[in-house]
């Protein structure tokens, strides 16, 4: 059983560590789901209201990446 959750932690450290791919894959749906629905036809603007949400989650996982992005390379200066 803690071999299980060894890998569980495991996986979500590399998660943790690898946002940017998470951010990137939220991201193309969210894309992928407001290209479908104009490619489809949907021109009126409150069916568009569907990819708000995702919009927004993807803003905020970006900005996480960023974060931890810029914490990382503030941790590899050396201090002066």
């Amino acid at each position: 059983m803690s071999r299980v959750r060894n890998r569980t932690r495991g996986l979500t450290a590399h998660w943790r560590r690898r946002g940017g791919a998470l951010a990137l894959i939220w991201t193309l749906i969210t894309l992928g789901l407001a290209t479908m629905l104009w490619m489809s036809g949907f021109r009126a603007w409150p069916v568009y209201l569907t990819a708000m949400p995702g919009a927004v989650v993807s803003v905020l996982l970006w900005i996480g990446v960023a974060r931890t992005r810029r914490g990382r390379a503030a941790e590899k200066q050396p201090s002066g």
